[in-house]
């Protein structure tokens, strides 16, 4: 397998032919990333992690390629009504095939960016037993071993203390 890492929270995984790719947002690459895609995971609907007119177009472009998304990205993408691409809906706890990779889903919600914002889904992906995007969570994918996290470690809601003062 092998892993790109594009700006922000974009990651590429190829193997055997297939390409995989999270998190094509507006801060990264997502030309680049998308390039002979075969499917698309989207950890939330936040535009640092979905450029929706990029995957609009990948999906209008490209017609075995295949979104997997929590619904309010895929209720986005459904008022676009990208095709032929696909799309589907996916939630904490499931377990997919897609494009030759083994998916299992992680989640809940978005870490919290300040109490005045409001917290979407958010959804993890472990992929081949192996890689584990977590998104903008700190959700810890319970009863299997991560060996390649691809962790945020730059984010304003991502702080290891009180920065400020009262």
């Amino acid at each position: 397998m092998m892993l790109t890492k594009f700006t922000h929270s974009c990651v590429r995984l190829e193997k055997d032919g297939k390409v995989l790719v999270f998190d094509p947002g507006n801060f990264s690459e997502t030309d680049l990333a998308l390039a002979g895609a075969d499917a698309v995971l989207i950890t939330h609907e936040h535009p640092d992690h979905i450029d929706i007119d990029a995957v609009t177009a990948a999906l209008l472009a490209g017609d075995s390629l295949h979104l997997f998304a929590p619904d309010g990205v895929a209720a986005q993408l459904r008022r676009r009504r990208p095709t032929p691409g696909t799309g589907s809906t996916v939630a904490p706890g499931e377990d997919f095939e897609t494009a030759g990779f083994s998916i299992r889903t992680f989640g809940g919600q978005h870490a919290v960016i300040h109490p005045q914002i409001p917290v979407v889904a958010n959804i993890g992906y472990f992929v081949d037993s192996n890689v584990y995007h977590p998104g903008d969570s700190f959700i810890v994918p319970d009863g299997v071993t991560v060996r390649t996290l691809l962790v945020p470690i730059h984010a304003p809601w991502n702080k290891v203390g009180r920065w400020w003062t009262s």
